[in-house]
């Protein structure tokens, strides 16, 4: 009688841990499956890690050729070859605009994980970068132009560098005279960054300020 107590308990005990396996799986299943099933919380700083690991620049580039009149006495540094004649240079200028995104901090990112959307304030396109695009030329009508010619073919000379930066500074002012080249390039930006940050969160909203 006692062996048959003995067996009937080590059922009953195999029985309970049988039960107990059994449900403890089912919360393990349920629990992963909710896991599974549960979007990934996502931060600004994971966005914005992203977008600046994966955004490559994107611009709008102008060749302009620009013209400008110098007055030499204006500028001191200008050396005595130049001082009190007006030369007037030529030469077509590189500029490209577009969005910095080293301009793009975590203040601009705001996520609402309730509302599933994302808000990014997104940097105004600027002018990044200006050079010369081909040969610089100028017109002097005095019996030193050879002289004057020779100065210009050397980039490293000072009085070269003057003449370029005027010439540079006056293309920037007519690229940021035109609006609607900033607002192109922007846009061109918003794309980008709309397809990084959708690939990220399927189920959320993204919305580009």
């Amino acid at each position: 009688m006692n062996r048959v107590k003995i067996i009937l308990i080590f059922v009953v005990i195999a029985l309970l841990l049988f039960v107990a396996v059994f449900f403890y799986g089912r919360y393990e299943g349920t629990q992963a499956a909710l896991l599974k099933a549960r979007p990934a919380t996502v931060s600004s700083q994971i966005i914005l890690d992203r977008i600046t690991s994966q955004y490559f620049l994107v611009t709008k580039t102008v060749f302009m050729d620009s013209k400008v009149e110098i007055d030499t006495p204006k500028n001191n540094n200008w050396t005595d070859l130049f001082v009190g004649k007006k030369i007037i240079v030529d030469g077509v200028i590189r500029t490209d605009v577009g969005v910095d995104m080293k301009n793009l901090s975590l203040d601009n990112i705001v996520v609402d994980s309730e509302k599933k959307t994302v808000t990014i304030k997104l940097p105004h396109a600027e002018i990044l970068n200006s050079s010369l695009y081909g040969q610089l030329d100028f017109s002097e009508n005095t019996a030193i132009v050879d002289k004057l010619k020779s100065f210009f073919n050397d980039t490293q000379n000072a009085d070269y560098n003057l003449a370029l930066q005027t010439l540079i500074e006056n293309s920037k002012t007519q690229v940021l005279a035109d609006e609607d080249i900033f607002t192109q390039a922007r846009a061109d930006s918003v794309k980008l960054v709309d397809l990084i940050v959708s690939g990220m969160l399927k189920d959320c909203q993204v919305v580009i300020e």
